[in-house]
């Protein structure tokens, strides 16, 4: 017996202007290279969806949602024994939490386009210091945050130092002479640990390197608790 092919009933599609007008999809009607080339834009439509779906659409980092389920389950592989490579791979991995210095200043001063580029810019700086598996998202407003697979704190902290000297280094037409800065904290996933108790001793360090004067970076061992 034939399958048939799926026919779409009239649909109400609103223009860009605010008009309505019905629309109708017969697949049937449609030869074979309508229909592959139907079928291929559907699926770039998803791709679209699909990144935008895990992308911040100013910065082009992972979005917060993203960086949590990527922690999780990498906190979660660690105590399962049927992760034993991953976890054999990535003995060690850190989180670093990331925050623009004075970054509401930026706006206030220089208008919200100027931070916007500063965002985007510190994205970018952040993203081409570290490897291609770790995560960057930004977790929200001027904050960031990445997980360094296969490092220990000692190594994140270098790396994060790495990355806050690049930062202070960057130049911004936008800004004059204006110079970005940021803080970071930084955290070793302990063992048996969430991976939302790792990012809340990260967000501490943090706290206490802007509190110390910014432009820092601190590890959260170094914290007198």
């Amino acid at each position: 017996m034939k399958e048939e092919i799926p026919k779409f009933d009239k649909t109400d599609v609103t223009s860009k202007e605010g008009q309505s007008r019905e629309a109708e999809i017969d697949l049937e009607a449609m030869t074979h290279e309508e229909l592959l080339d139907f079928t291929k834009a559907l699926l770039e439509k998803t791709k679209t969806l699909e990144r935008d779906l895990i992308h911040d659409s100013l910065t082009g980092l992972k979005t917060r949602a993203f960086l949590q389920t990527e922690l999780e389950t990498y906190t979660a592989s660690q105590e399962s024994h049927a992760s034993e490579q991953r976890k054999e791979g990535y003995r060690h991995s850190s989180v670093l939490f990331i925050d623009i210095d004075h970054f509401k200043s930026v706006n206030d001063t220089f208008g919200h386009e100027a931070g916007d580029i500063v965002l985007s810019a510190v994205a970018k700086a952040i993203t081409d210091k570290v490897r291609g598996n770790d995560v960057v998202a930004r977790w929200g407003g001027e904050e960031m945050a990445a997980l360094l697979y296969g490092a220990n704190e000692i190594e994140a902290e270098a790396k994060a130092e790495e990355i806050r000297e690049h930062i202070e280094s960057l130049s911004f037409a936008e800004l004059g002479d204006r110079t970005i800065t940021v803080s970071i904290g930084v955290a070793n996933i302990e063992e048996g640990e969430t991976g939302e108790q790792t990012l809340a001793r990260a967000d501490k360090a943090l706290y206490e390197a802007k509190g110390n004067g910014r432009n820092k970076v601190l590890r959260y061992s170094e914290l007198s608790n």
